[in-house]
């Protein structure tokens, strides 16, 4: 399981819930520490359970929100974007990649690995200069998983 950081629709840093309980808040002794006033000095916790990961609000000033309703527990599911501040934290449970934010493929944010990210660019290296010594055929245009299946074989 891990989360992702993001503000204004970029993503700042990804942590893995490596132990029982992930603190969120303003201060530099929460886990995920997030320099903005609007955010409580311990703002949320995420607590590690069998079944996956509970969100709880820490009775904070401004509320916590999961996918824009206020809540103050609740059982996080894969692709569920936490609102705290400005700012938003997604919750992926163990996929390589995860599609969130719509059911269009054209306009998913795909989350991977650093190692699926590193194998892409290579493959799209090799497909580049492929593309470069062949012959130009009329583009056929595919969204983003035809791709990825095409060229990983899914």
């Amino acid at each position: 399981m891990r989360l992702v950081l993001r503000f204004d629709g970029q993503d700042i840093q990804e942590f893995v819930l490596d132990k029982k309980d992930i603190k969120i808040g303003r201060t530099p002794t929460n886990d995920i520490s997030i320099d903005n006033l609007a955010i409580s000095s311990h703002h949320a916790t995420v607590h590690s359970t069998s079944d996956g990961a509970v969100l709880e609000d820490m009775k904070s000033t401004n509320g916590t929100f999961v996918n824009d309703l206020k809540v103050t527990r609740h059982d996080l599911k894969d692709g569920d974007i936490i609102g705290i501040g400005k700012h938003q934290i997604l919750f992926f449970n163990n996929s390589a990649f995860s599609a969130a934010g719509s059911d269009d493929q054209s306009e998913a944010t795909v989350m991977m690995s650093a190692d699926f990210q590193q194998q892409l660019q290579q493959e799209l290296s090799k497909s580049k200069t492929a593309k470069r010594t062949t012959t130009r055929k009329t583009p056929v245009k595919k969204g983003f998983f035809a791709k990825l299946k095409e060229m990983f074989g899914f």
